[in-house]
């Protein structure tokens, strides 16, 4: 995955994370939340670098293009998927598919509203905003925490679920100046056992495959 994604991913996995304690979500399912978090945006390796990069807006047929990204990162886990395994990809799917999904049905790529986005792609939108605001980027400068929250607050009820918004904002409130480097740090390690479990995985199909 390219640099500035993979970072991304695992900085957005972190806070995903710390939202599903607030929120109460199951540990087994916090989990499977923030590994999705790591490929939310996986979609955006098949969109153009000038397109994510351009500091102007973009007019509709690029707009679309852009938006493509949730449907082809969805395409990408799927494909990536082990056959019959015991984990799915249910939650890394409708991360990657929904996490633009708006809770008053503006959102995209299909307009879902409320609890017909799924909830593991709720919390990981405000998680991914929150991120991306406070993050540097080739068309903007970091945010700070506080000027992000207050986009974010400002947008409870329209593009993100009241809970959420709510949620984030409690979390807001501990978070330190270093957070974003120990959220990667964190976001890499999970990936890390993520990798470790996968090369087992292989190695014990290959086994019983050979046997």
């Amino acid at each position: 995955m390219d640099v500035d994604l993979d970072q991304h991913g695992r900085r957005t996995a972190w806070l995903t994370a710390r939202l599903c304690v607030v929120l109460d979500v199951p540990a087994n399912e916090s989990r499977d939340w923030a590994v999705a978090a790591l490929t939310h945006d996986i979609g955006k390796q098949d969109v153009p670098q000038e397109l994510l990069d351009r500091p102007g807006s973009l007019d509709p047929s690029e707009r679309r293009v852009v938006q493509q990204h949730c449907i082809a990162g969805a395409k990408r886990l799927v494909a990536r998927a082990w056959p019959d395994g015991e984990d799915t990809t249910t939650a890394d799917v409708a991360v990657a598919l929904s996490h633009h999904e708006w809770w008053n049905g503006q959102g995209y790529p299909f307009g879902l509203a409320r609890t017909a986005i799924p909830r593991c792609a709720r919390v990981v939108a405000v998680a991914d905003v929150l991120d991306a605001l406070t993050s540097v980027r080739a068309y903007k400068a970091a945010w700070s925490v506080q000027a992000a929250l207050e986009d974010i607050v400002a947008r409870r009820g329209t593009q993100f679920e009241p809970d959420c918004v709510d949620a984030l904002q409690d979390i807001a409130r501990t978070l330190r100046g270093d957070w974003q480097a120990r959220a990667q740090a964190w976001g890499f390690q999970l990936s890390l056992e993520l990798s470790r479990l996968a090369r087992t995985t292989a190695t014990v199909d290959g086994t019983c495959a050979s046997a």
